[in-house]
Parts: C-alpha cells; sequence; structure tokens
C-alpha cells in the first residue's frame, strides 16, 4: 500500500482534536470548485522524475498521545529521559516532552497507559499517564514533521555531514587540485504529501570548497592595493556576504562584517567568567595554532534556528581557519576550471539517475536504516516514480509577410532562421554612433561592416555609424566621449567596452538609462576579437539593436484578446543586507512585443508593495489605456522570487494590494479575469524520458507534469521550457 492523502485507513476515528489538525499545514491556493488540473492538450508520454515512493504497511497510521507526569515537570530532558525508561515495553515511538508519536496502538481499547519511573536527583516516584488524542491527519503539521524526522534519521545513518540544509559525503571527496578546489558530492532530499502518495524528492547536489583562506583572500587585496586607502574598503567589497565553512567543526557561516580592531590575541570570557585568549581556545579546543596573530577578525551574526539554541551575541572566527565557499568572479571566468567541474556537476540523465539509484540503494541496504524503517512500518521504493506526462506540438514564430519558423522538437533552436528572415517589424538605423578604444577601433571596424552585411536580411535599413575613438579605456574617458557623443541626438549608441569585469557596463548604463536617456547597446572587445563566429554574433546584435529601437523581431500567435501580461521579479543583494530590486514588466499590445519596465530600490515587504509594484501596475494600466484606448479585459501576472514560506504573504496582503490597484485605475471585479501565477525556477525536481536504466533522456521543450508529483493543495504544474544539449534540463514551477 502506498501512503495515500486523505484518512489512511478506513476504520479510524479521530477521537480528540489534535494540536494544529484545524490549521492545515500547507496554504491551499487550489481552488475548491477545481475537479481535476489534469490537462488535454499534447501527446502523452512516458516520464520519470527524482522522486521515491514511501511505502506503508497495510492500514497504515500515525497516532498521536499526550503524556502528563505527576508531579508536573517543565524540564523537557528530564520528561524524555523518565519516558525513556519504559523504552523497551513501548513500542517505537517519537516523543517532544510532551506529545508522543506511534504507529502502533497503545492499548486495544484505546484507555489510558500509567507508567512509572523514578526521577535521578531526589528519587522521587513520578506517575506518567499517556492518552490516546487520536490519528494524525495528512493535513497537519506533525504528520510531514514525522517523515522529515525519519528522512533525517536515515541521512545521518548514512554517515553523511550536514552542512546548512543539505547532507554531503565528504568520503567521496574530488579535489581538483589545480584550481584550489574540493568538491563534496551529496544530496537535497525533502519529503512531501503529493497529489496521492508521500514521496522522497532527491536531488543530486556538489559542495564547492575552496582550499584557499579568508586570510588568502585578505592577503590578495592587500598585495593589489598596496594596503593603501582603499585596502578596508575592498576587502569588504570581496567578502562581506560571502559564506565561509571552518573545517575544524564543518560549519558554516555568513561573513556580516570585518572586525579591524580585534585579533586572535584578543581575550574574551569562557564559560566560567575565565578570560581567554582565541588563539588559545583554538588551539586547547580544535588543536589548531594561528600564524598570524594580527588579523583582524570577522562577524557572523547568528541564524534564527542558533539563536532558538541560546546562541545571542554575534560569532567571531578566524579568517585563517576559515576556507571560503563558492566560486569567485574569477574563477566563474576560468573556461578550463568551469569545465572540469562541469565534468562531475553537470550530470546527464542517464548518470543522474544511475547516482539516484545508489542511492536508493544506500537507503534500502543500510542495516540500520532498515531496522528503523521496519519499526515505523515503512520502506522507501526501490524504483524512480513513473507516470504520463504531455508533450505541446511547438509553436509557429512569425515575422513579417511570409517568414514563418518552427523547430525540431528534440532540439528547440531555431537561430538558423535569421539567414533570411523578415522581423515582424522594424525601426531604421539611420543617424549612430560607436564609441570605442583606439586599440579595438579596426576590430570594432570590422564587426561594423558585419553589421551592415546582416541587417538587410532581417529587413533593417543601417547606415554607417560616426565613430569616438578614445586615447585609453578608462571608465571616465568612455563617460566624457558619452556627454559629447549624446549632444549629436543618435537614435542609438554602440560602446564597446575592454572586458566583462562590470565596471564600464555600469558606468555606461548609468549615464544612457538614467542621466541622459538614449538606447545603448554594449559590445566587450573580447567577443569582436575573435573572428570565428563573428556574423553569427552580428545578428544577434543586430537583433537587439532593432528591439531597442523598438522594433520587433518576432512574434508567437496569442488567441486572447484585450490581455495584458505582467512579470515581476525581486534582486536581493548579497553585500548591502535588506536592499532589493523590484521590476514590474507589462506588455502594452495584443501580440505582446511591446513592453513598459519599471524598476525601483526597497528595504522591506511593504515597502515593495505600496511604493514599487502598486505605482508600477498603476502606470502601466494608464500606458496601455492610453495606446489602445481601452483598459484591458484580462490580466495575467507572472510573479518571480516568491518562497514557500512567502505565499501566505503573497495571498493575504499582495494579490488584494493589486486588486485595489486595479479597482483604482476603473476596473471592477466583474469587468477584469485577473490570474496570478507564482513561478519558480530554482526548485529540485527533475524529470527523465524513458522508463527503464540505460535509456533515461531529458523530455523536449514543451513538456509538460500536471499530476503525481504536483501538491494536492495548489493549482500547479511543471513546464520544460528549454533545451539542454549538456547535463540535465531544468523544469520551471507555475502556481496558480
Amino acid at each position: 500500500m502506498k501512503i495515500t492523502s486523505g484518512s489512511i485507513s478506513g476504520n479510524s476515528t479521530l477521537v480528540g482534536e489534535s494540536r494544529d489538525s484545524a490549521t492545515e499545514f500547507h496554504v491551499r491556493t487550489r481552488p475548491d470548485t477545481l475537479q481535476s488540473k489534469k490537462g488535454t492538450l499534447g501527446d502523452e508520454m512516458a516520464c520519470a522524475s527524482n522522486y521515491f515512493a514511501l511505502v506503508a504497511k497495510p492500514n497504515w497510521r500515525l497516532l498521536q498521545y499526550r503524556v502528563d507526569m505527576s508531579p508536573d515537570i517543565d524540564h523537557t530532558g528530564v520528561r524524555k529521559a523518565l519516558l525513556y525508561h519504559h523504552k523497551a515495553t513501548l513500542p517505537k515511538f517519537m516523543f517532544d516532552g510532551t506529545v508522543l508519536f506511534t504507529t502502533t496502538r497503545l492499548n486495544p481499547n484505546d484507555a489510558p497507559i500509567v507508567l512509572t519511573s523514578t526521577r535521578e536527583h531526589d528519587k522521587a516516584t513520578v506517575t506518567i499517564t499517556i492518552k490516546l488524542v487520536g490519528e494524525v491527519q495528512p493535513t497537519d503539521y506533525h504528520y510531514m514533521q514525522f517523515f522529515n524526522i525519519v528522512l533525517r534519521s536515515a541521512m545521518e545513518k548514512m554517515q553523511l555531514e550536514l552542512i546548512r540544509r543539505n547532507y554531503y559525503d565528504p568520503k567521496a571527496s574530488i579535489t581538483l587540485g589545480q584550481y584550489k578546489l574540493e568538491l563534496w558530492p551529496g544530496y537535497v532530499t525533502s519529503i512531501r504529501q503529493h497529489e496521492s502518495q508521500i514521496l522522497l524528492c532527491c536531488e543530486i547536489s556538489h559542495k564547492i570548497l575552496r582550499t584557499d583562506t579568508v586570510l588568502d583572500q585578505i592577503e590578495e587585496v592587500h598585495k593589489r592595493t598596496g594596503g593603501a586607502g582603499s585596502f578596508h574598503a575592498s576587502v569588504e567589497k570581496a567578502l562581506l556576504g560571502a559564506i565561509v565553512i571552518t573545517r575544524y567543526n564543518n560549519k558554516t557561516y555568513r561573513i556580516d562584517e570585518i572586525d579591524w580592531n580585534k585579533h586572535p590575541t584578543d581575550e574574551f570570557e569562557g564559560r566560567n567568567n575565565e578570560k581567554m585568549s582565541y588563539q588559545k581556545y583554538y588551539t586547547e579546543r580544535y588543536n589548531r595554532s594561528i600564524r598570524d596573530p594580527k588579523q583582524p577578525l570577522i562577524v557572523s551574526m547568528p541564524k534564527v534556528r542558533d539563536e532558538r539554541g541560546g546562541v545571542s551575541g554575534p560569532i567571531y572566527l578566524i579568517p585563517e581557519l576559515c576556507n571560503m565557499t563558492g566560486l569567485s568572479e574569477e574563477q566563474r571566468a576560468n573556461f578550463q576550471l568551469m569545465k572540469a567541474l562541469g565534468d562531475y556537476t553537470r550530470q546527464d540523465p542517464k548518470k543522474r539517475c544511475e547516482t539516484l539509484k545508489k542511492f536508493s540503494e544506500r537507503i534500502n541496504t543500510n542495516q540500520e536504516i532498515q531496522t528503523e524503517l521496519t519499526a515505523w512500518n515503512l520502506q522507501f521504493s526501490r524504483d524512480l516514480e513513473q507516470f504520463r506526462a504531455r508533450i505541446l506540438p511547438p509553436e509557429v514564430i512569425l515575422g513579417s509577410g511570409s517568414s514563418k519558423a518552427t523547430y525540431q522538437l528534440e532540439n528547440a533552436d531555431w537561430g538558423t532562421c535569421f539567414r533570411k528572415w523578415n522581423s515582424f517589424s522594424v525601426q531604421s538605423c539611420t543617424k549612430w554612433a560607436v564609441v570605442c578604444a583606439s586599440r579595438d577601433e579596426a576590430a570594432t571596424k570590422e564587426f561594423i561592416t558585419s553589421l551592415t552585411k546582416v541587417a538587410p536580411s532581417l529587413g533593417m535599413t543601417m547606415n554607417k555609424p560616426k565613430m569616438f575613438p578614445l586615447p585609453d579605456n578608462r571608465p571616465a574617458s568612455y563617460i566624457q566621449a558619452l556627454d559629447r557623443v549624446i549632444e549629436c541626438n543618435p537614435s542609438i549608441v554602440m560602446v564597446v567596452v575592454p572586458n566583462n569585469k562590470g565596471d564600464h557596463y555600469a558606468a555606461v548604463k548609468k549615464k544612457c538609462c538614467l542621466e541622459k536617456p538614449v538606447p545603448s547597446q554594449v559590445v566587450t572587445a573580447t567577443v569582436l576579437s575573435k573572428p570565428k563566429g563573428l556574423m553569427s554574433v552580428a545578428t544577434k546584435v543586430a537583433v537587439q539593436m532593432n528591439c531597442k529601437l523598438g522594433g520587433e523581431p518576432w512574434a508567437v500567435k496569442i488567441p486572447l484578446t484585450d490581455t495584458m501580461v505582467i512579470g515581476y521579479d525581486t534582486y536581493h543583494d548579497t553585500s548591502q543586507k535588506g536592499r532589493s530590486v523590484g521590476a514590474v514588466v507589462a506588455s502594452m499590445n495584443s501580440t505582446f512585443t511591446k513592453y513598459l519596465s519599471v524598476a525601483n530600490l526597497h528595504t522591506n515587504p511593504a515597502q515593495e508593495l505600496n511604493d514599487n509594484m502598486c505605482p508600477a501596475i498603476a502606470k502601466a494600466l494608464r500606458k496601455y489605456a492610453e495606446i489602445n484606448g481601452n483598459l484591458p479585459a484580462r490580466i495575467i501576472m507572472y510573479r518571480d522570487g516568491v518562497g514557500d514560506g512567502q505565499i501566505p504573504y503573497v495571498m493575504e496582503h499582495e494579490i488584494a494590494a493589486i486588486q485595489n490597484c486595479f479597482r483604482a485605475a476603473g476596473l471592477t471585479d466583474d469587468q477584469l479575469l485577473f490570474t496570478y501565477i507564482i513561478v519558480s525556477k530554482r526548485i529540485n525536481t527533475r524529470f527523465f524520458t524513458g522508463t527503464k536504466p540505460g535509456q533515461y533522456g531529458n523530455p523536449n521543450s514543451g513538456t509538460v507534469v500536471d499530476d503525481v508529483v504536483t501538491l494536492p493543495e495548489r493549482y500547479d504544474f511543471f513546464l520544460i521550457s528549454q533545451s539542454v544539449r549538456q547535463g540535465t534540463v531544468n523544469p520551471t514551477s507555475y502556481n496558480v
């Protein structure tokens, strides 16, 4: 039998009310009137995913008992110890100090059980009364908490190391010596009630550990700046917000501050109010010696979980004993390094399914895990969960006139169509300018020749631009040149920057978007200096320039009329905690090819809603009415950047505020059809075609999954919207 939602066995009754059974643990977004969320369009196909079913004995149920003690005892540890005296006579149970969970009835007639224990410190006799509360329902918080504890216990028995929320296997670490990196393979696991059964999701993960320490990073910056005035600021820019790991206890911390006035020789107050230096503490506690007594200390503020555990003040760490995690910008730009990493981290479906099978074997053959699962009357399935998915027919992409394109199902690339393509609508590029450093002038001129060659095939008229060569490539020189260029009133400015480090790009966009608005196209000199594929680059740049001038390169057939599509996303700055950027885009025409966009900074959800999102939507509605002569009859809003924990806030506050915004614009509830969809890209669900090992592949773009692995409380589906050549394709989750 597989554990299903609703009542698990037909004959059990709920004796009392559980603490949380009245309130559902997951927010319900599925309409009560919805019978089935399965769609019908497209062809059916066999599909597997990275889920394993949790299989239980027939009539399996989770029972909750209340435990009372007389005399009354407050200390949870003492309460647990007194009950655990009777471990041998009671069936397998879980006890949190007040509530006991078990899968076996303690008494056939459900009468209370009375036990006695002797308290250690004063030898007093304590009477323990255990009363049945009832069967825990699948919608109850404790129900999923129970399965999460069982899963966590199994992961620990596999001797995996818990880093933040995921488990890694340091014994299977891979060392990339030449790049000073170490890879720990691991698993991201979660267990949850899905459509009709409880499923364990397992995704393959890799923790990237660097062999360089925080002190190495500080010394690197010192070398670069020569310890000048900007040294402290440069170190803070490089390190604040970074996650580090302390190898002596495999714990991770976030760098929130650098205390330049504290050093390892400073003293702190120990447990018994004794003074001790950090240096002495690490030598005695972890047998780690510190070679640089003058290094500053890094400060990490405790996480919420640590605060609950009693950690109150900031945590001081020694840079020399902290290893960096993740990759630096420099490392990400190293092609060879990324390729070497990708060989391990970008697993194709066959390799990924083999790794998942090994995980399943580990759980199902580990004797300790099996003993525990048997005691709970549970078992994990050995096979990946399989079901039917649907694949939608390819879209027809429209240009102007007779230009049409489509793509192969197995490869959604239609870039070859641009060799002869009439754009949906074009803007001519007659008066434009190019700014570049003198040393890149020859490569830039060659690129402009390529651009003028490809433009006619896209239906564009492109005249020769006016060149503005610069004596050097400092960002300040670019800004001065742009001031002169913009005065000439060009329709678009192309700027060739030396590299993709970001300083030049930020300066150019600040000038061309904020200070003196003009369309701008930035290209890096490194791309232009490679003659191979230059025509392909020129085609893509010409398409972008046409868009920026107000042209439309292509469109798709949209059956809906009087419809506006809104997109909203947020970006959180890791170095400046609390500062975020929110951006709204809204379609302005029937083909969804022209958009209005608004971006703003905010520091909290209330400000995001009242100062950013709602005014931006109001502005979009005004503009839509101005262009089309009427307001939309249907609005579909795609909302990114919402975690599961934020859904209640979105339901209660955000949607209500947006609807008020519509009313203020003159759209009444009965006039407007409003659909709000939460989009999640960073998910751990993966899908594979085929049903047998060795046959697994990536599903094609257009694959929709709306059953089995979706959630019963949501109106949700998964869509694969891209094709990949390497690794496993990532689906996107949509929660309507």
